[in-house]
């Protein structure tokens, strides 16, 4: 029976850190970044596979964390959200987690400076990771994101497999090459943590440069997308 593999994409933080990576956030449309999920949890459980020979893995479920526009708030940005999401659960190992972005006082009017924000996404993923791992789910998981509210929840879970012998846990992280690009992954403050690195190779190799904020009859490459902001901008 094949081992099962779970991934757990932080996806604004995937998403932001491909930009910052592999493009010009200034410049670059706001479809630069964006990757294929299904796609990429493949090559993260490969990349695993290979490195644990003596044993059959597989991509179980994939699951993604993500704040999503309200209608009232951002009618363009919530279409573009249902339409990504829409493409996604096409695959049924994708699990969507999203979560209403939090507004600020004043949203729309003039002199408002703040932006929406992702509440609770972090603290799901690792609840996730844990109760999963603990129910038997996944035999390794494999989290991506920079955000180190999670160190609890994966210093907990390397510990249960030190103890235990299983379930495994990795990170994954991008590894610009772009100049003043800086490589961000978690890392524990006492035990080992392996991070699979994914360079501009692997990017490329998973990219999706759909533009959501259109219809898909009308769907753009990322050369012509919109501007970098909105809905997809932390």
């Amino acid at each position: 029976m094949q081992k099962q593999v779970y991934v757990f994409f932080d996806w604004q933080n995937v998403y932001m850190r491909a930009r910052e990576a592999f493009h010009d956030p200034t410049v670059d449309p706001v479809t630069a970044g964006q990757v294929n999920p299904v796609d990429l949890g493949h090559v993260l459980t490969s990349d695993y596979a290979k490195r644990h020979p003596g044993e059959a893995y597989e991509l179980g479920q994939i699951h993604i964390y993500r704040g999503a526009p309200l209608q009232q708030h951002d009618h363009k940005g919530y279409a573009a959200v249902r339409r990504q999401s829409a493409a996604w659960k096409a695959n049924t190992k994708v699990h969507l987690h999203s979560r209403d972005l939090r507004y600020p006082q004043g949203w729309g009017e003039p002199g408002c400076i703040g932006k929406p924000r992702e509440k609770g996404v972090d603290v799901e993923l690792a609840v996730d990771v844990v109760t999963f791992g603990l129910d038997g789910m996944y035999d390794v998981g494999i989290v991506m994101s920079a955000d180190y509210d999670l160190v609890p929840a994966l210093d907990y879970m390397v510990r249960r497999r030190i103890s235990r012998g299983q379930p495994d846990v990795e990170v994954a992280a991008w590894k610009g090459d772009r100049n003043g690009a800086r490589p961000l992954r978690i890392k524990l403050p006492s035990r080992p943590l392996n991070c699979i690195w994914l360079d501009r190779q692997t990017y490329w190799g998973v990219v999706d440069d759909r533009d959501y904020t259109l219809p898909a009859s009308e769907a753009t490459s990322r050369t012509s997308g919109p501007k970098p902001g909105g809905w997809l901008a932390r």
